[in-house]
């Protein structure tokens, strides 16, 4: 987040003229384009795609052109509602039935002694039919079922592993402490407005959504739906 923030800071110092709080957070949700933010001569702040505006001609996009001033008074405006929300714990900040990362732990470890135990069955059953105790058919038709079954867990395995591995876990005290920073400042800055928001997204029918950089907000307002 801190690298974000430097690149974007560093972005601004060397291009841009104006500076705006929700600077290179606006996307298209259409063509997920950035949109722009320009000033006109009487002092009124436009946004437009920036795929439309490089390719007007070949009708990729559309304007996506409202007032930047309206958007951001009204994004503030939802933030700090929702925030008061979490801040008065009216809504708890909980995912329940959510995974933690002791509970992956155990859940791959258990996994993991299930297909151990088959390999040993397996080995058992090789051996039993070594000894004429069990038909090579009936070895055939178990060692294919128990490979199935390792085979299902070794996916299951996998697909754990990798939500593990791709699954952020946010710090409910950190962001509890951070709503309440954020509710101080009468307008945040741009750099305090990036540690919260991933991107806002520009419908071309105006609706705006908004993407946290917080899973347990996001989660949060899924709640609210």
């Amino acid at each position: 987040m801190v690298q974000k923030m430097v690149i974007t800071q560093n972005y601004n110092r060397n291009e841009k003229k104006h500076h705006f709080l929700l600077d290179g957070l606006i996307v298209c949700y259409e063509c997920k384009h950035k949109i722009g933010v320009r000033a006109r001569k009487n002092g009124r702040l436009d946004m437009i795609c920036n795929n439309y505006r490089r390719n007007s001609k070949l009708g990729l996009c559309t304007s996506h052109g409202f007032n930047y001033e309206l958007l951001e008074k009204m994004v503030l405006e939802y933030i700090k509602k929702l925030f008061l929300q979490i801040n008065s714990k009216k809504i708890e900040l909980n995912i329940k039935n959510s995974i933690s990362k002791h509970d992956y732990g155990k859940i791959l470890k258990k996994i993991e002694t299930e297909i151990k135990l088959i390999n040993d069955n397996i080995d058992k059953m090789y051996v039993d039919k070594l000894n004429g105790k069990i038909s090579e058919e009936m070895y055939e038709r178990l060692f294919n079922k128990l490979k199935g079954e390792i085979k299902q867990k070794e996916e299951e395995y996998i697909g754990l592993k990798n939500e593990q591995e791709n699954n952020s876990y946010d710090d409910v005290d950190s962001i509890k402490k951070l709503v309440k920073d954020f509710l101080k400042f009468e307008k945040p800055t741009p750099e305090i407005i990036k540690v919260f928001i991933n991107r806002i997204e520009v419908h071309q029918d105006r609706q705006v959504d908004i993407i946290f950089n917080f899973k347990i907000i996001n989660q949060l307002l899924k709640n609210l739906e």
